[in-house]
């Protein structure tokens, strides 16, 4: 006997279920800063559906997972570091835990709440630094806000300060603690913060790397750069190093590996990555091996205006790089050859992302730039946005899910949607 379904409940079922759209880490889903989302090109007031303060002012990006916001703020004169939980789609506070980090060494645009939190479906994990004992931490909560775990990742030594991105796989956090002392990778069991495992890195120049974790036969691999180990991938499940590209790095490393060939629906990977003083280049990963390779494995480099903080993006088929003052690149992904070059008359830190397939890019200076980047650059619009007096300049990666865009700029969030 055939069941009968109303149309109301059909029409339901085939309706996306936008309450599971997640940005879990820095960039979105596997690092990519692409989706699909249809979001505002124009920004101001007929598409701004709500702003908030925050706890405080810092450069970390917002996460999401379903309808939980979590970012981060800090209170400088406390010495303190708030994990917000907010509502995505109503911008309501649904709670706020404290972390006391006192005070520590760091560069004058770094700052105590410069790290953004990651996420999964049964926690969110923030990092900071412990101002009193001198140490780096990993703090878990649950989606309520109760306090989960504590980690101790230790002693910290950079020029710049601390700032240590997880990402979160398959109930495992990845982080790399890559500094000037004691480096290492690590994986932690996600609900109890227990050690899986933990995998010694040679320690120079720091890097403030976010892991990539991508598919390789077989399993995952875990992706890092450093100026002392050079690219190097390490398998997921129990941290051992399979290969290494050694002395391609001669500065610390801030952009984060990036799959350029993603999305592009080809089988192979092409990994880009680079440091200060204009290195940036994309090598070919062997998908099986054990120990170093050569630099025969650099498929193409780029030449001049390289990026230096923000991570480009790619397509799959085109990628685009924003130097920190203002020229935004475009590669073509398979062989790194310039396809055009735009100046966009600002400063960034912020990552580019592509959305609708429109390229995104927030400027240091408070000005979101929307281009048509199909064929060619074609400018979309440009909106400026009032950063206020709580921080100097707006340094956060915007967020993306529910066909909204979150822009964090210093001590306030800000979500727009088309009406």
């Amino acid at each position: 006997m055939k069941r009968w379904i109303s149309p109301l409940a059909t029409l339901l079922m085939a309706i996306p279920l936008m309450g599971l759209e997640t940005w879990p880490r820095f960039r979105g889903e596997d690092g990519r800063g692409v989706s699909d989302a249809k979001v505002p090109t124009d920004f101001g007031q007929d598409t701004l559906k709500w702003s908030v303060p925050l706890a405080g002012p810092g450069s970390s990006s917002p996460v999401i997972w379903e309808d939980a916001l979590f970012v981060t703020g800090e209170d400088r004169e406390k010495g303190t570091v708030a994990l917000i939980c907010l509502d995505a789609k109503s911008g309501k506070s649904r709670w706020s835990q404290s972390l006391q980090v006192g005070s520590y060494h760091m560069h004058r645009f770094n700052n105590t709440a410069a790290a953004s939190p990651a996420a999964s479906a049964d926690v969110v994990v923030a990092s900071w630094f412990d101002g009193a004992k001198k140490v780096a931490m990993l703090t878990a909560f649950d989606h309520a806000g109760k306090r989960l775990w504590d980690y101790n990742v230790g002693a910290f030594k950079g020029q710049h300060g601390v700032n240590i991105h997880v990402d979160i796989t398959e109930g495992r956090v990845i982080f790399g603690h890559l500094h000037q002392g004691d480096a290492y990778l690590a994986a932690l069991d996600a609900k109890s913060g227990k050690e899986i495992w933990k995998t010694p890195c040679p320690g120079d120049k720091t890097s403030y790397v976010t892991p990539l974790v991508r598919k390789v036969d077989g399993g995952k691999e875990v992706v890092v750069s450093s100026q002392s180990m050079g690219v190097a991938g390490f398998d997921f499940a129990t941290g051992k190093q399979r290969w290494v590209l050694p002395g391609v790095m001669k500065q610390r490393t801030i952009v984060s590996p990036i799959n350029v060939l993603s999305g592009s629906g080809r089988n192979e990977t092409l990994i880009a990555v680079g440091c200060k003083t204009g290195v940036y280049f994309a090598m070919r990963p062997p998908e099986s091996a054990e120990g170093e390779i050569t630099r025969s494995a650099i498929v193409w480099s780029m030449k001049g205006n390289t990026p230096y903080v923000p991570t480009p993006i790619s397509n799959g088929k085109t990628v685009f790089a924003v130097s920190d003052g203002g020229v935004l690149s475009a590669l073509n992904a398979a062989d790194g050859k310039e396809k055009w070059k735009e100046k966009l008359m600002g400063n960034f830190y912020a990552s580019p992302l592509i959305i609708g397939g429109n390229l995104y890019c927030f400027s240091r200076e408070g000005e979101m730039i929307v281009a048509s980047v199909a064929d060619g650059y074609k400018e979309l619009s440009r909106s400026r946005l009032e950063i206020g007096p709580e921080a100097e300049w707006a340094d956060a990666t915007p967020a993306v899910a529910h066909d909204c865009l979150f822009v964090r700029i210093g001590a306030r969030l800000d979500c727009y949607g088309n009406p």
